[in-house]
């Protein structure tokens, strides 16, 4: 979420992007991805993707009615920012 508002850092994101850039093996010489980095790039990309899709709403209620996947998962990452 901290990454998604521009005020943070994400090591996840970054390493998402240079891979669709440059590709796996160039970024972390192999060529396939651990499960566990996958899995944190993927719910990092979720909540950005799910950050980006709200904040371009006009009514932030009916986005979520629309798009509760996406509700959920900004739902459950802001309760794990409180708890830091």
């Amino acid at each position: 979420m901290r990454h998604a508002s521009g005020s943070y850092y994400s090591q996840e994101i970054d390493t998402l992007n240079k891979i669709e850039r440059f590709g796996l093996e160039a970024i972390t010489g192999r060529r396939q991805f651990f499960y566990g980095e996958l899995k944190k790039m993927t719910v990092a990309e979720n909540i950005v993707t799910s950050y980006h899709s709200r904040a371009q709403s006009k009514n932030w209620g009916e986005w979520a009615v629309e798009n509760k996947d996406m509700a959920r998962i900004l739902a459950d990452a802001e309760i794990l920012l409180q708890d830091n």
